[in-house]
């Protein structure tokens, strides 16, 4: 059945990603490239606590491989390969990693399918025309469309527009996808020259566009603040951010406005995994407000310590369509160690509390989560 039975899950995952890259120069302003990559990975003992990835489950399967072509600030590259927008907010990840792939909390597998990438890079400004498809756990969608970033205000000022297509029928019907439209419009990590130790980062994403018997009306956006105290002994930085995903007060009419989070990634602590275990098996990005603390320092070079504390709301009274009457749901903390022995070796060791509010305790009951885990990479 793929669920974790009784109220203890312990397991493993293990994953190898070996890769290759090609770079060629066939003449002074010509370059052949191209990438392959391998992963094995599997999940053992009880598989994880959401069942995604039951004892037992893995493979070992092509990851990317592309091939192109470089010239002067332009670059086209068709295949499987990677692909990120932001801070991943909507595009960063074509894998879900589920069931017979194995190592779902790992998420070794990344690229998308059957893409093709036309990329420029002149001077300041930077954009891409892209067509990409995700796995089929992710649905097989397609998302054409292109980007762009230009330096503004210490940061990055972005703009995204994509069409989403060709889901499979089975997918579409489950989460209506076909017809969407989205646009993104962000600033990341900028700020003023009065406040040199403040970074501000923000973004605003709406969904919308007519589908198979069904309108798109969502939206999702976050502000974000990060102060770093160089002079302090162990350099901390605290964070704030606060993050709205819109939910639907109607789930059973045609028009749909929860925030879809299509091929989001985790691209750090809290991004866009919100909470390793509310982000991870209890809310995915939609329907939810979320404010997020965190403190983190360096005790000694290579090594650094961090709190986060997370404050989950439903935007709207559901979950999953199942009616709650409050929308307070959970509050996570956590305590971490990073831990970067050299360039090659490093671990993260962190555990996670998390206690339902009045919306979970309608929905799981009273009991608490927890979670303790340990992540070590070696790179070769």
């Amino acid at each position: 059945s793929g669920e974790v039975k009784g109220e203890r899950a312990v397991w493993q995952e293990a994953f190898l990603k070996p890769e290759a890259n090609l770079r060629y120069t066939l003449d002074q302003d010509l370059r052949l490239v191209g990438g392959a990559s391998l992963v094995a990975a599997h999940t053992f003992g009880d598989g994880d606590a959401g069942g995604y990835t039951p004892n037992s489950d893995g493979k070992t399967s092509l990851e990317e491989l592309y091939v192109g072509i470089e010239r002067g600030p332009w670059r086209l590259t068709l295949g499987n390969q990677n692909f990120r927008v932001g801070t991943g907010f909507i595009l960063a990840d074509g894998n879900l990693d589920l069931l017979g792939e194995g190592a779902y909390w790992s998420g070794p597998r990344t690229a998308f399918r059957d893409g093709a990438i036309l990329a420029y890079r002149g001077g300041a400004l930077s954009g891409q025309a892209f067509s990409l498809r995700n796995d089929d756990d992710l649905g097989g969608a397609r998302f054409s469309g292109a980007n762009l970033d230009y330096p503004f205000l210490r940061g990055q000022l972005g703009l995204m527009a994509l069409k989403v297509s060709d889901v499979s029928s089975q997918a579409n019907q489950i989460a209506p996808r076909n017809g969407m439209q989205v646009y993104n419009l962000r600033w990341l990590d900028g700020g003023f020259e009065a406040l040199p130790e403040l970074a501000i980062s923000a973004e605003y994403g709406l969904q919308t566009g007519e589908g198979e018997q069904v309108n798109f009306s969502a939206h999702a956006w976050y502000v974000r603040l990060d102060y770093g105290f160089a002079s302090l002994p162990l350099q901390p930085q605290l964070t704030y951010r606060y993050a709205l995903f819109s939910g639907d007060d109607d789930p059973n009419d045609n028009r749909r406005k929860s925030w879809d989070p299509l091929s989001k990634a985790y691209t750090e602590r809290g991004s866009w995994v919100i909470g390793d275990v509310v982000g991870n098996y209890l809310l995915n990005d939609s329907n939810e407000r979320v404010h997020m603390w965190r403190l983190a320092g360096q005790i000694v070079p290579g090594l650094s310590a961090g709190t986060a504390y997370y404050q989950f709301s439903l935007d709207e009274k559901n979950y999953y369509g199942q009616s709650v009457s409050d929308r307070r749901f959970a509050d996570e903390a956590a305590l971490y160690l990073d831990w970067a022995a050299s360039t090659q070796l490093f671990a993260t060791l962190s555990y996670n509390w998390v206690k339902p509010k009045a919306a979970a305790r309608e929905v799981f009951g009273n009991d608490t989560f927890d979670a303790l885990q340990l992540y070590v990479g070696y790179r070769f």
